[in-house]
């Protein structure tokens, strides 16, 4: 299926990750349209499994909904850095741990209908004490949660993040967890 781009013009760009382009496209059927994608650099998901066999979520403060949420540690990418950078950065400013085993849980799209964001989702195991700098925006507690524990939280709505819901299928799916 082919889409031509008739015409592209950046209309915002933010100092931090996301921006905002408008496209006029034709697509197959002939039919034209204007699309806006907003843009992002990427980001990574860790689903952090301790030696107990418990999942490491965070209870965090997120602005844009005006709430404390439960999710997995994540973070946007670097400029030119590679997922499995982030990810051991990430963990690390977020739970205070880093990981002896990694493994790639593949990636998500959150949004594609409006958003070009691609995350790399990774399964860290062999936790070990190592703290960096947290962001100095973030309000984080670490939760170390049994994974019956985090089934019913879904299963109840208390998780509903869609990038720690996609981890945590990707794993069970694949035998992981």
């Amino acid at each position: 299926m082919e889409v031509r781009v008739i015409s592209q013009r950046k209309i915002f760009q933010s100092q931090k990750n996301i921006g905002l382009i408008e496209e006029e496209i034709e697509l197959p059927n002939g039919v034209r349209a204007v699309h806006h994608t907003v843009t992002h650099r990427g980001a990574v998901v860790i689903l952090p499994v301790n030696d107990n066999n418990e999942i490491l979520f965070l209870k965090q403060y997120r602005h844009s909904l005006r709430e404390t949420i439960w999710e997995l540690p994540a973070g946007t990418l670097d400029p030119t850095e590679r997922p499995e950078v982030c990810a051991e950065r990430e963990i690390q400013e977020e739970t205070g741990f880093a990981a002896e085993e990694w493994h790639s849980l593949g990636t998500l799209w959150p949004a594609p209908g409006f958003c070009d964001e691609v995350q790399y989702c990774f399964l860290a195991k062999k936790l070990y004490p190592s703290r960096k700098p947290m962001d100095e925006d973030e309000v984080i507690e670490v939760c170390p949660l049994p994974l019956d524990t985090v089934i019913s939280m879904i299963a109840d709505g208390t998780i509903r993040d869609g990038k720690s819901l996609g981890a945590i299928l990707r794993a069970q799916c694949m035998g992981s967890l």
